[in-house]
């Protein structure tokens, strides 16, 4: 059975968890079968019949209350993942670490505009902001908290390698 994968925003640096923590937290908040990857807040799980919106919040909640932040969560089934991967239109570049999917908790009312002279490319579809990194990501400064001021919603940023893992963990 195809599992979610939770994808906590802002986790490392003051706010890093312990993965084997973390999920001893979930599976006590009633995930089954709970997976971390990379201690950078990916979470696979069974969340059973709770909507996208439920799992988020008990994660969100489950982390507050265990480790006293208050980190945004974003949720995709297997699917919704697999189909990101499908039309990332810079899937194919050669440095999938460059190569980054922003997921955002909902669809943006506001329309993506670059500004002017710099490297990167973006393309927003639906609630995915695909973005390549030609000169790398490190001096870049499109990073989630970008996109999230402009289109008003919050967001996560994986790359292309973390996600490939996340599908194949979740299917």
């Amino acid at each position: 059975m195809p599992r979610s994968v939770a994808l906590i925003r802002g986790v490392g640096g003051p706010t890093a968890l312990r993965m084997p923590a973390l999920r001893e937290v979930l599976a006590s908040a009633g995930f089954g079968e709970v997976v971390t990857l990379q201690v950078a807040g990916n979470v696979v799980l069974d969340a059973g019949s709770r909507s996208p919106d439920e799992i988020a919040a008990t994660v969100r909640a489950a982390v507050g209350s265990a480790f006293g932040f208050d980190l945004p969560v974003v949720v995709r089934s297997h699917a919704e993942l697999a189909d990101a991967v499908a039309r990332n239109p810079y899937a194919g570049a050669p440095e999938g670490r460059w190569v980054q999917t922003v997921f955002l908790d909902t669809t943006p009312t506001a329309t993506l505009t670059l500004p002017d002279g710099i490297p990167e490319v973006a393309v927003l579809d639906g609630r995915e902001v695909f973005v390549r990194y030609p000169e790398g990501i490190g001096g870049s400064k499109l990073h989630a908290g970008w996109f999230e001021k402009r289109l008003g919603v919050t967001g996560t940023a994986r790359n292309a390698n973390t996600i490939a893992k996340l599908v194949a963990l979740s299917a």
